[in-house]
This record gives C-alpha cells, sequence and structure tokens, in this order.
C-alpha cells in the first residue's frame, strides 16, 4: 500500500459558525455571498418573498454576469454585507 502524501501545511482546524444566518438579517439592497451547489458568488437581494412554506427566498441579482441563478434559499447564505445607513437588524 503507498503512503499517504505529506502534508506541506500545517493548518489549525476551525470551529464551525455558532452564527446563523436568518432571514432578519437580510434585506434588500444588501450584499450576499452564496453557495448554491458548491458554486460560490456575490448578489445584490433585490426583494425577499416569503413561500407558503413559511421559508424565505431571496430575489437575486449577481455581480457576475455569467451566474445564471436569481433566487436562493437563506440557508444557501455564506455571508451577507448590509447597505450602509441601515439600523442593524
Amino acid at each position: 500500500m503507498a503512503d499517504l502524501q505529506p502534508t506541506l501545511l500545517t493548518v489549525e482546524p476551525s470551529a464551525p459558525s455558532s452564527r446563523r444566518t436568518t432571514s432578519k438579517g437580510i434585506a434588500a439592497g444588501d450584499i450576499v455571498e452564496v453557495d448554491k451547489r458548491g458554486r460560490r458568488f456575490h448578489a445584490l437581494v433585490t426583494e425577499l418573498e416569503q413561500l407558503e412554506s413559511g421559508r424565505f427566498e431571496l430575489v437575486l441579482r449577481p455581480l457576475d454576469s455569467r451566474i445564471s441563478w436569481r433566487t436562493a434559499s437563506v440557508r444557501e447564505v455564506v455571508d451577507v454585507w448590509r447597505r450602509a445607513g441601515r439600523p442593524p437588524a
């Protein structure tokens, strides 16, 4: 059996984030980082829609024109940058 490849860099394992993104922390005009099926991209939130199930869906305008996704769930949001001048949620 072959030996495992040696590690070149030592990286400390990071603890999972205890902060969970909620729909209360996202509003129209915010920039979000979204992870859709492993593809990460940044987008501008144009509106927030509540589905019949009670979950929220973001209507997006991707900042990169090569991205075709226009919606995302709140669970797919990785990070949020709030629009300046808006009070924090």
